[in-house]
């Protein structure tokens, strides 16, 4: 063999062990969840469109206990109170990387149902949640699955579209941060936050 293909075989054996190396194991940044209408661009930064919009801006939205969660470009859902308790018990778990509602989790849907029904003043925010397996990206896709499965679920059910908003939270808020199968189960799930007008609106 001559001395330069000798060289550029170890220059090229060098270039591979460098790169395997220096492989990086990190997830990606955590951006801001996404609304119904509103997706990620490909960096991974959220985009809002007429029916969604940004959360950690300037909104009207505020949680029973006091705290401001706000959602931006939602003018429908402004002067809106939460109150997460209120349907806590219907919160639906989702199989491993599914976003079926399982069969025994339909009453749960249809009791939010008949409770938005009966107070036709009242909307929901529908949020999805995933363990922290896979990648932040993914999950926050699989996240919005889930919420949307639950949206298309309440509509089916009578209620009306404009009266609910879907979040995706991936993996960020788990129920339980144990590393372990059961904490899986609790984490791969999908919440409804109960809206209410504001008292003297």
């Amino acid at each position: 063999m001559k001395p330069a293909n000798y060289i550029s075989l170890i220059m090229a054996s060098l270039v591979m062990v460098v790169s395997v190396g220096c492989k990086k194991t990190e997830k990606p940044n955590t951006f801001l969840p996404a609304i119904n209408g509103a997706g990620t661009t490909g960096n991974g930064s959220s985009t809002a469109t007429s029916e969604g919009g940004k959360i950690g801006e300037e909104g009207g939205v505020t949680s029973t206990d006091g705290s401001e969660v706000n959602l931006t470009g939602l003018e429908d859902f402004e002067n809106m109170q939460m109150d997460r308790e209120a349907f806590a018990a219907q919160t639906v778990y989702f199989g491993f990387d599914r976003a079926e509602i399982q069969p025994g989790d339909a009453d749960k849907v249809n009791a939010v149902a008949e409770a938005l029904s009966g107070s036709p003043q009242n909307k929901v925010l529908v949020e999805g949640h995933c363990d922290e397996r896979g990648t932040e990206e993914y999950n926050r896709a699989l996240g919005e699955r889930r919420a949307l499965s639950i949206r298309d679920s309440l509509v089916e059910r009578g209620v009306s579209a404009d009266r609910i908003r879907t979040m995706t939270l991936g993996e960020d808020r788990p129920a339980d941060p144990s590393l372990t199968e059961s904490a899986y189960r609790l984490n791969r799930r999908g919440e409804f936050v109960l809206l209410t007008p504001k008292p003297g609106n």
